[in-house]
């Protein structure tokens, strides 16, 4: 029997770490020049292969930033579990939670411009990705902090969105107005939080 010529299939190890590869080169660029800059050719030659590779595992620049936000929302749950893991009592829970959410922004600014902030995105490819389920889970994860803490509350939507706004809106402030004399972003997300379960 003839072998056929080619290269054997890749294991999904090996797709998994070269799409990881790939979307590292993407976020240097980023950071770099900003996602305008970001093209499948140039990373490509990046990564040293054919344009057509890079779109046999993204179906396109879009999908790539996606994939740079799932990696990206996933680090920052990921920080958020480890707090979790020793705080104890609802209150605290949820407090560790807040503050390493808001930590998490300021401490990575261009992982907060790239999530928040990003250029040449519809209005659809943010839709589609922001309604996900996995997406969804990283924030409303806080619903069922509150819910720890207010057992009996009906308005858990109202104060979970409350929270989230915020806490995006003090990140926000901290990475865009610089010059501004803000307070310090750990009194604030306090402050935030003691309106909200007040």
């Amino acid at each position: 029997m003839a072998r056929t010529a080619g290269r054997p299939p890749r294991s999904k190890t090996e797709i998994m770490e070269f799409r990881s590869k790939i979307g590292k080169h993407a976020l240097e660029i980023y950071r770099a020049e900003g996602f305008g800059a970001v093209s499948m050719r140039r990373l490509a030659k990046e990564v040293g292969c054919a344009p057509m590779t890079i779109y046999a595992h993204f179906e396109g620049k879009t999908d790539i930033l996606r994939y740079l936000w799932t990696d990206i929302l996933r680090d920052m749950s990921d920080d958020i579990e480890k707090k979790l893991k020793l705080a104890v009592g609802p209150s605290e829970r949820l407090r560790s939670a807040a503050q390493t959410f808001v930590d998490y922004w300021i401490d990575n600014p261009d992982h907060f411009r790239l999530v928040f902030m990003s250029n040449y995105v519809t209005r659809a490819d943010v839709s589609t990705f922001v309604m996900d389920e996995d997406t969804l889970a990283h924030f409303l994860m806080f619903s069922g902090l509150i819910q720890e803490v207010l057992p009996d509350e009906l308005e858990t939507k109202v104060r979970t969105d409350t929270l989230i706004s915020g806490m995006i809106g003090i990140a926000l402030c901290a990475n865009t107005i610089l010059d501004y004399p803000w307070a310090d972003a750990t009194s604030m997300t306090e402050q935030l939080l003691t309106s909200i379960i007040a």
